[in-house]
């Protein structure tokens, strides 16, 4: 049973991390979460009944098997990593990254190294000599340490950074050689991060905004927070008014569209208030002192996963990827794995079976969501090959009443009927969009629809909003330019073109270079 059980892992923890092309609409992320969701609720129930007759034999057996399973999607991350870094596999993003791995943004593949390493190393301990297990821990962190330098990933290279400072401190007898290793390998950790941070300043102070913006959301909701989507729903209101008040010339040129804080723990703060914390650093707790008290090999591993994923949390969305959340169950499963063991029989089997019967659950409604998004992912790829307008647009009815809570697909459905000359259901569907989750995009997009709809004053509204929600941006200045301009705001207009030709520019692209152009030419000859 517990090589059944290790199969299935070994799946699912591979199926995380594997990259995925294909009909599914952001499939770089939903379709790691489908195949490992799917996989996972597979898998509970295996371990369900392996956990009925847990012996200290079967534990063994099942803690190699889970190493092993993170061990693999490690291997692949970072055999991935190291051919993008050489240059021998191209990345697929053009965002000047030089290793993605198959993720959508440096943090999925920081995450997926931060915790699957601490399973390598509980594997390499198995090796007799301790020169070669040294020898190849240092080896396997410096090329894991490499590659998010390359990414300039600080967040990556901290969370490594903790995940062997705990491995050094528990595997070191000796206090002198485990103070000396742990100050020789935190050294040059400190100053890549300081080093990244000098050189990422911009990125600093954009931190800086948001964490800001979400004080202002706490404090309006400081007990309860704003609810469990409550930070996708406020935050970019939130950000135009801040920005409105803002005195600051830099902030502003920073702002973008923002759908995470870059930090899981304020993330809790703003959408649950003093009594998520609460929970939060509760649970913490409690998990730091049983460890404390009851500190072993596999109770070790669990922490270092922990402790890694504590650091990204800080500073990234790690548990954006499913197999943060994969590792996170196990290692709290190998911290309280000896309340595990001392269950009652009849406890046990209460346990298991909740758990049985929530895979269960969980795999119909997985299976459920997965057919929707394929009908969707096909539906799209349909429409951007030209397909026939009545079918998509019959299908896009047909999933609207199951999908009419994901923001994005009623964005890409209004896009559709915007395409189709539809502009009236496709303002309601934007709009139904920008209520769950009010965004720069989906501003402009009610903007450039209302205009086409002859609705000048929805769209003078859409357009100011979407400027005060990113500044920077020159798109809702331009189509201010043009509204005023169509409805015979000369001087409205001539204003705005000054502005537009005065405003500081923080990257000169050819959308923005024709822009100024245009409007130059209409000024001289308004």
């Amino acid at each position: 049973m517990s090589n059944f059980f290790g199969l299935l892992l070994t799946v699912t923890a591979i199926l995380a991390v594997l990259p995925y092309n294909g009909v599914i609409c952001d499939g770089q992320i939903v379709s790691r979460w489908i195949c490992a969701g799917i996989a996972f609720c597979v898998t509970v129930p295996i371990l369900s009944v392996c956990g009925l007759s847990v012996s200290k034999d079967s534990l063994q057996t099942d803690f190699v098997w889970i190493c092993i399973s993170f061990a693999l999607s490690f291997a692949i991350v970072l055999v991935h990593s190291v051919l993008q870094v050489t240059g021998i596999v191209p990345v697929s993003s053009g965002n000047g990254f030089r290793a993605l791995a198959g993720f959508d943004n440096p943090a999925g593949l920081s995450a997926a190294l931060t915790v699957s390493f601490p399973f390598v190393l509980a594997l390499v301990d198995g090796i007799g000599s301790k020169r070669m297990k040294y020898c190849i821990v240092m080896l396997v962190s410096v090329a894991v340490l490499m590659i998010m330098a390359a990414n300039g990933s600080r967040t990556g290279i901290l969370a490594i950074g903790a995940v062997m400072l705990l491995y050094l401190f528990r595997n070191m007898d000796n206090a002198r050689r485990r103070w000396i290793a742990s100050l020789l390998f935190s050294l040059p950790v400190i100053a890549a991060v300081v080093y990244l941070s000098f050189l990422k300043r911009a990125s600093n102070s954009g931190r800086g905004l948001i964490l800001g913006v979400c004080w202002n959301m706490f404090r309006d909701a400081p007990l309860l927070g704003h609810g469990m989507h409550g930070f996708r729903s406020q935050y970019m209101l939130y950000q135009a008014d801040y920005l409105d008040r803002c005195t600051s010339s830099v902030l502003p040129m920073l702002a973008d569209n923002v759908t995470h804080p870059l930090n899981e723990f304020v993330l809790v703060a703003v959408n649950f208030g003093l009594a998520g914390v609460a929970v939060l650093m509760a649970t913490i707790t409690i998990t730091v002192r049983h460890y404390i008290r009851r500190p072993d090999r596999e109770s070790s591993v669990g922490m270092m996963v922990l402790a890694g994923t504590a650091v990204m949390a800080m500073f990234s969305y790690p548990f954006r990827y499913p197999l943060t959340v994969l590792a996170t169950v196990f290692s709290l499963l190998l911290v309280f794995k000896d309340i595990l063991q001392n269950m009652g029989r009849r406890l046990k089997v209460v346990s298991m079976s909740a758990a049985v019967a929530t895979s269960v659950i969980g795999l119909f409604f997985t299976v459920s969501w997965t057919d929707l998004q394929i009908r969707w992912g096909r539906l799209s790829a349909e429409w951007e090959s030209g397909g026939s307008s009545a079918r998509i647009l019959e299908g896009y009815s047909e999933l609207y009443p199951r999908l009419k809570k994901d923001p994005y697909f009623l964005y890409n459905y209004a896009y559709v009927l915007s395409e189709n000359g539809d502009c009236g259901s496709a303002a309601r569907m934007a709009a139904e969009s920008f209520d769950l989750m009010p965004d720069y995009d989906t501003a402009l997009f009610l903007a450039d629809n209302a205009r086409e709809c002859g609705m000048p004053d929805s769209a003078e509204y859409y357009y100011r909003l979407a400027s005060r929600m990113c500044p920077v941006r020159f798109l809702p200045l331009y189509g201010l330019f043009q509204l005023f301009e169509e409805s015979g705001r000369i001087e409205e207009m001539q204003e705005m073109g000054k502005f537009i030709l005065a405003k500081p520019v923080k990257v000169n692209s050819n959308v923005i270079r024709q822009i100024r152009s245009e409007v130059r030419q209409i000024l001289i000859s308004s």
